[in-house]
């Protein structure tokens, strides 16, 4: 039975390597996959084009590998009363031009302000199958083809 060290030091030495596909919009020509250094920092825009903030991290399921969550950071003045939102990886939708690259998250300002969040320094127990079903059923089910 692997300690919990050894299973972050496996998740570690996985992600020091891995890339994590992502939905393209379908009128850009976007990579299947990403480095994980890629997604952080990447601004994230509404259908609007408000900016809704930036991924900070991403939550990757263990036993799948799979990105779950994208952290991200939204709220805040100058890192003072930042707020994290848990958003389902499936949520978003990648756009990328010569000149920019950002995520959509098709929510608005205010409905994200009403989103499940927590405190930077204090992060839930993402594993809890109670909060996953919160944060889930407020994003809404995963996006379709045309959705």
């Amino acid at each position: 039975m692997l300690k919990p060290r050894h299973v972050c030091a496996a998740i570690v030495v996985a992600l020091g390597s891995a890339t994590f596909s992502i939905a393209a919009a379908p009128s850009n020509a976007a990579p299947a996959a990403f480095r994980a250094s890629t997604i952080e920092h990447l601004t994230v825009r509404n259908a609007s084009g408000d900016n809704l903030g930036k991924v900070k991290d991403l939550v990757i399921d263990a036993g799948t590998g799979k990105v779950t969550y994208a952290a991200l950071d939204f709220g805040g003045f100058l890192g003072l009363g930042d707020k994290l939102f848990a958003v389902p990886w499936h949520a978003f939708r990648y756009v990328g031009t010569s000149n920019d690259e950002h995520l959509v998250l098709d929510v608005s300002k205010e409905h994200l302000k009403n989103a499940p969040g927590f405190d930077k320094d204090h992060w839930p127990n993402m594993a809890d199958p109670q909060w996953s079903r919160e944060v889930d059923k407020f994003y809404g089910p995963p996006r379709t083809a045309n959705r």
